[in-house]
């Protein structure tokens, strides 16, 4: 049985469903809140933005681009999602600095050139196509304006104190499962975090940075971050566990059941490091520089990482 964690509204979800990971998502923005409001003040804003959030899902990074945008649009396919993001007595979405709308990433309804910016966050690899969807984001984003993608990696995201052996046979086995289930050819979509700037250079952006973001946690967790490591480890069991030899299977419940005497997340000396990847683009065009005149970028000038 495929994971709760794989399916997304238009891959086997009705809309009016939140899907499996919601509760999982909603502990990390908790739990790691600090870390992605400061990436989020790195971005190239100003208060006059006008900001679109590509599967914005409840709306959490929408709410903290408005804090430092004029007006920010959220879109997702997922109407229970969207429902979340309303969220009435907000004062950004009373003040109509924020709106939510249903649109689909590879589709959206916005004529060329709309936005300052164009964010996506920690979606990517869930887009039936990351290429279509980034192409979208490009179109939507006014010329010299900036695409900024923030997305991990699934094999190597999150750095852990467990044995070397243990994490490669559960990393193969869960490698494994995502080729099983989405097929050999679709699996490379979530390892995207690590192939940003070559999709950038696929839709004509030649001027990009990229910028990881380590988020570290020592013991004691606190009750959103061991929740989220909870329910993260529990879905990397699920996809893994047919792949798993027994002696694997046996050591992986002894470090994850949180039953067990050597549960890992609550013991005194736990640590991890979480990675965040950033990768910001600037479509090519005209930039108006103090004076009023115009310049143009250019377009040679690709920023390799």
């Amino acid at each position: 049985m495929p994971s709760s964690f794989a399916l997304e509204t238009g891959a086997g979800l009705a809309t009016h469903e939140l899907p499996g990971y919601a509760r999982m998502l909603d502990a990390y923005h908790r739990s790691r809140a600090a870390e992605l409001r400061a990436i989020i003040a790195t971005l190239p804003l100003g208060p006059h933005s006008r900001v679109l959030d590509v599967a914005c899902g409840d709306g959490c990074y929408s709410n903290w681009l408005a804090e430092r945008a004029r007006q920010v649009i959220g879109v997702d396919l997922c109407a229970a999602y969207l429902d979340r993001a309303v969220r009435p007595g907000t004062a950004a979405v009373d003040a109509n600095q924020i709106s939510f709308g249903r649109a689909d990433a590879t589709l959206l309804p916005f004529i060329d050139g709309s936005f300052d910016l164009v964010w996506c966050a920690q979606s990517f690899f869930s887009l039936p196509g990351p290429l279509a969807s980034l192409r979208e984001m490009v179109r939507v984003t006014q010329p010299a304006g900036h695409i900024a993608i923030l997305e991990n990696d699934t094999l190597h995201q999150i750095l852990l104190p467990w044995p070397a052996e243990l994490e490669l046979a559960v990393r193969w086995a869960q490698f494994q499962a995502l080729e099983a289930e989405y097929g050999v050819g679709a699996v490379d979509k979530f390892y995207v975090g690590r192939n940003l700037c070559g999709l950038f250079r696929e839709c004509g952006i030649k001027r990009y940075e990229m910028h990881t973001f380590p988020i570290e946690r020592r013991a004691p967790l606190s009750t959103d971050e061991e929740l989220f490591l909870c329910l993260y480890f529990a879905d990397l069991r699920e996809r893994a566990w047919p792949y798993l030899d027994a002696a694997a299977q046996t050591a992986f419940d002894r470090l994850f059941d949180p039953c067990s005497a050597s549960y890992l997340l609550r013991r005194p000396d736990f640590h991890l490091t979480h990675l965040e990847t950033l990768a910001i683009g600037q479509r090519p065009g005209a930039i108006r520089n103090a004076r009023g005149s115009v310049n143009f970028a250019d377009p040679s000038g690709g920023k390799e990482p």
